[in-house]
C-alpha cells in the first residue's frame, strides 16, 4: 500500500493507493458460467485474451466480460499454445514486427482494454520459442501501437521461478550474503539452484530486466504465487501462512532496477488454503503493485481454483469474495 501526502485545508493528509483486483477465471465451464463467477467474487477487472493470428475481428470472450461491465486487462498472443496434456507446442516470437503493428492495431481499435499485455511468460519455453531479443522487439513495437492510443501497456510477466533466481542473485552481486540466505532459505528450491540451465535462465532474465528498463513500458508485469517455493500442490489445506516478506522483495527489486510500477495479471495459489488467500491479498494490499489478477483455475503449475466446475466458490473463493467486499468499502 502506497502512502503519499496531499493538501486538505492545507493541511498534509497521508493517501493511500491500493491495487485494483481482478480474477481469470479458468476451467471447464461455459462462458456464462465464467462471467457469474467473476459477478460472484465482486471484482471489477478481468484478464482475457485474443490471438492475433486467429482474430477475425471480434472476440466472443471479450466482449461478453465487457458487456457484463468488466474492466479489461487484455493479453495480445502472436499464436495459440494447444492446450492438453503432451499437447503444448511453443509459437515463436513475430519477427515482421511491420506486419505484427498493422495487426496489432486493428485489434486496438475494436478493444480499448485498460492494459495491453504482450504475450503470455516470455521465458516459458512451453509457450515461446525463439532469441529473447525477438520478443524484446515484439514488446517495443507493440509500444509504440498502443501508446498512439493512449493505452497502456505491459510486458507478458516475469515468472516466479525467474524472480527468486533474480533477487537471489541480486543479493549476492550486492555482498549481501546473510540476505541471499535468508530469501533461499525462504523462497529457493534447492533443485532450482542445481538446474544445469541456471545460467541460461539467469541470463535471459536479466536481458529483460534490462529491456524494460529501457523501454517506455507504463509497468513491469511479474506472476506471483504462495507458497513461492512450490512446495504445495493441489488441495494441501495444511499451509496456513504465506511466505514471510518474499512478495514485497520482489516487487521492490523490480521496482528498484526499472524505475517502473510493477502489476502482476496472473497471481494464484498453490493450496486450498483460505487462510492463503487472504494473507496473500492482504500482503499484497500493503504493497506497490497496481493491478492484482487471481489465477483461478486447477493445475497449472500446482495452482489451485476459487470454484468448481459448476460455478460454486470453495473455501478459498468465498475467502476472497470477503476481502474483495471488505477492499471495496
Amino acid at each position: 500500500m502506497k502512502k503519499f501526502f496531499t493538501l486538505l485545508f492545507g493541511f498534509p493528509v497521508i493517501v493511500t493507493a491500493q491495487p485494483k483486483f481482478g480474477v481469470l477465471v479458468n476451467g471447464k465451464m461455459s462462458l456464462n458460467t465464467k462471467v457469474n463467477v467473476a459477478k460472484e467474487l465482486g471484482v471489477s477487472y478481468i484478464r482475457d485474451a485474443v490471438i492475433l493470428q486467429k482474430w477475425s475481428g471480434n472476440d466472443e470472450s471479450t466482449d461478453r466480460f465487457i458487456n457484463a461491465g468488466f474492466r479489461i486487462i487484455l493479453n495480445v498472443n502472436w499464436g495459440q499454445v494447444p492446450k492438453g496434456p503432451g499437447k503444448k507446442e511453443p509459437v515463436s516470437f513475430p519477427t515482421d514486427t511491420v506486419q505484427y503493428k498493422k495487426m496489432l492495431d486493428r485489434v486496438l481499435d475494436k478493444y480499448k482494454p485498460e492494459v495491453v499485455v504482450i504475450e503470455n511468460e516470455e521465458t516459458t519455453k512451453n509457450y515461446h520459442t525463439g532469441p529473447i531479443e525477438d520478443y524484446i522487439n515484439e514488446v517495443s513495437a507493440a509500444i509504440t501501437v498502443a501508446h498512439d492510443k493512449g493505452l497502456k501497456i505491459t510486458n507478458g510477466g516475469i515468472t516466479n521461478r525467474d524472480l527468486v533466481l533474480l533477487v537471489y542473485y541480486d543479493y549476492l552481486e550486492r555482498k549481501m550474503n546473510k540476505e541471499a540466505e535468508d530469501f533461499a532459505r525462504r523462497c529457493v528450491k534447492p533443485s532450482l539452484l542445481k538446474n544445469s540451465e541456471i545460467t541460461n535462465i539467469l541470463d535471459k532474465a536479466k536481458k529483460l530486466i534490462e529491456a524494460y528498463k529501457d523501454l517506455p513500458l507504463d509497468y513491469v508485469n511479474i506472476h506471483l504465487y504462495e507458497p513461492v517455493k512450490n512446495t504445495a500442490q493441489g488441495t494441501d489445506e495444511s499451509i496456513k501462512t504465506i511466505t514471510p516478506g518474499a512478495q514485497k522483495e520482489m516487487i521492490n527489486y523490480i521496482e528498484r532496477i526499472t524505475g517502473k510500477k510493477v502489476m502482476s495479471n496472473e497471481t494464484g495459489a498453490r493450496t486450498s488454503s483460505p487462510e492463503v488467500v487472504t494473507g496473500f491479498l492482504q500482503q499484497l494490499s500493503q504493497t506497490d503493485i497496481a493491478y492484482v489478477i487471481w489465477f483461478s483455475g486447477d493445475g497449472e503449475g500446482g495452482s489451485v481454483g476459487l470454484q468448481n466446475d459448476d460455478g460454486s466458490l470453495r473455501a478459498n473463493g468465498v475467502a476472497f469474495k470477503n476481502f474483495i467486499a471488505e477492499h471495496n468499502r
